[in-house]
C-alpha cells in the first residue's frame, strides 16, 4: 500500500503539455479513420455525408480533450506546480469519461435514437481502445524524447568533469599489452569468450583492441559511475551516447561515431536511469 501512496504521490516524469494538441488530434484522426473505414454502428446505413458526420466525431474529440487538457493543467502551469501520477490517473480517467459521454450525445443526435447506457458503454469501450493505442504511442515517444534530453544534459556534465581522466584497462595475459586512453574515448567492452573486445575513439577513428580478461575485472578497473554493465556481456561509457530507445523491458544504445547499437537489458535498465537521475 505505501508503495502505491508512494507511486500516486510521485512526480510524473514526462512532460505532457507540450505535446497534448499533437495527442488530441491523434486521437481525434485515429477516431475518424476508424469510423469512417470501418463504418460500425450502422453508420455504412447513414443516408447522409458520412465523411462529414466521422469529422465530426473528429472535432468532438480533439475539442474535448484539449478542454480536458486546459482545466487540468492550466493551474499546474500556472503556478508552476509538479504533476504527480495520481493526477495524471485522474486525468486520463475524466478525459474517458468525457470523450464517452460527447461522443453518445453526437451520436444520438445524428442517428436520432434515444439516448441509452448500452449506447454510452459502447462508446466508452471503442473509444477506450483508440485512446489507449494512441497515448501509448505518444507517451513511448515523449519518454524517449525526455531521457535523451536528460541524457544529453548529464553525459555533458561528466564529459567535462573527466576531461583529463586517463585510464588503463589491463590485459591478463602475461605477452600482452595493457591499453590505455582518455575515458572520454572509450565507448563499450564486449565480453567474448575468454577475451573482451574493447570499442574505442583514437585520432578521430573507430579503434577495437581484444584483450584477455573479463568484464568483471575490466569493470574493477573503471570505478566510475559512467561506466555501468548495461547487459551481461556490455559495459558501456554513457559519455558517448548519441541516443537511447526502449523502455523498461530495455533499451538500445547509438554511440559516438559507432553503428554497433548496445543492449541495454532489464536487469541492468536501473542503472541507467540512476545515472539519468
Amino acid at each position: 500500500m505505501s508503495r502505491l501512496t508512494s507511486f500516486l504521490r510521485s512526480k510524473y516524469m514526462i512532460h505532457t503539455n507540450a505535446s497534448s494538441w499533437r495527442t488530441s488530434v491523434a486521437l481525434g484522426v485515429g477516431i475518424f479513420l476508424f469510423l469512417y473505414l470501418l463504418q460500425p454502428f450502422g453508420i455504412s446505413r447513414y443516408r447522409g455525408s458520412i465523411f462529414l458526420m466521422c469529422l465530426g466525431f473528429c472535432v468532438m474529440t480533439i475539442g474535448v480533450q484539449w478542454l480536458c487538457t486546459f482545466f487540468f493543467f492550466r493551474r499546474p502551469v500556472q503556478k508552476n506546480m509538479p504533476v504527480t501520477n495520481g493526477y495524471m490517473i485522474i486525468y486520463s480517467v475524466a478525459i474517458e469519461f468525457a470523450l464517452a459521454i460527447s461522443l453518445t450525445l453526437y451520436a444520438a443526435f445524428f442517428f436520432h435514437i434515444p439516448l441509452s447506457w448500452q449506447l454510452f458503454w459502447v462508446f466508452f469501450y471503442w473509444t477506450f481502445l483508440v485512446w489507449v493505442i494512441v497515448t501509448a504511442i505518444f507517451t513511448l515517444l515523449n519518454y524517449n524524447r525526455m531521457l535523451n534530453s536528460r541524457l544529453e544534459e548529464m553525459i555533458k556534465k561528466t564529459t567535462d568533469e573527466q576531461e583529463d581522466v586517463i585510464i588503463t584497462l589491463h590485459d591478463q595475459n602475461l605477452r600482452g599489452t595493457d591499453l590505455t586512453l582518455p575515458i572520454n574515448n572509450l565507448l563499450y567492452i564486449e565480453a567474448r569468450k575468454n577475451n573482451v573486445c574493447v570499442c574505442y575513439i583514437k585520432e578521430g577513428r573507430l579503434q577495437k583492441t581484444e584483450l584477455r580478461s573479463t568484464l568483471t575485472a575490466l569493470k574493477d578497473d573503471l570505478p566510475y559511475d559512467n561506466v555501468f554493465q548495461c547487459h551481461r556481456s556490455f559495459l558501456v561509457n554513457v559519455n558517448n551516447i548519441v541516443s537511447a530507445k526502449g523502455n523498461s523491458n530495455g533499451y538500445q544504445l547509438l554511440l559516438t561515431g559507432c553503428e554497433d547499437i548496445i543492449p541495454v537489458s532489464r536487469t541492468f535498465v536501473p542503472g541507467l536511469r540512476h545515472f539519468v537521475g
